[in-house]
């Protein structure tokens, strides 16, 4: 299914990232979210019975971009809009390759990584490829189908519905 592409907007913009090459991110998750990159600061906190305790603390880092990622979902009973979805995957274009390689970096444990719900490559066609390798995996995240809901779900009595 093909849409019209949406433009990648920065959410900030005080600094430009230093490379030019983009990546196109492929994203199974039902919403929007925003990539931002943070820094790890050394923070110290008093403890019970005196003395301090050491401990990290991510700050957002400052004068970065973040960027919008889109979701696949959309109105039921609607098209996907300007959205470009592939195969599940709403695909984020325009996003810097350096940018998503640090970020990729701090959220390497992050789930919707390690289960391949989020990734990217620089070509759209191994993006592309990606997506169809992935396209009947489920992440539980999907709209119920209501010509076949889960044992325990049944649909409501039209007898027990209050006017």
């Amino acid at each position: 299914m093909a849409a019209v592409r949406r433009p990648v907007k920065p959410l900030a913009s005080d600094n430009a990232s230093t490379g030019s090459a983009t990546v196109t991110v492929a994203s199974r998750m039902p919403f929007d979210f925003i990539l931002r990159l943070y820094d790890r600061k050394k923070k110290y906190e008093p403890i019970m019975g005196g003395g301090v305790r050491e401990f990290d603390k991510f700050e957002r880092r400052q004068g970065v971009k973040s960027y919008l990622i889109t979701g696949n979902s959309f109105p039921q009973n609607k098209g996907p809009g300007v959205v470009q979805i592939v195969d599940g995957f709403a695909l984020t274009h325009d996003i810097p390759k350096d940018f998503w390689d640090e970020w990729l970096e701090q959220h390497e444990q992050l789930d919707v990584v390690v289960n391949g719900m989020v990734f990217a490559h620089e070509e759209r066609a191994s993006t592309l490829a990606e997506a169809k390798e992935k396209s009947g995996e489920k992440t539980n995240l999907e709209r119920l189908d209501p010509n076949n809901l889960p044992k325990n779900i049944k649909t409501a009595d039209s007898q027990h519905v209050a006017n």
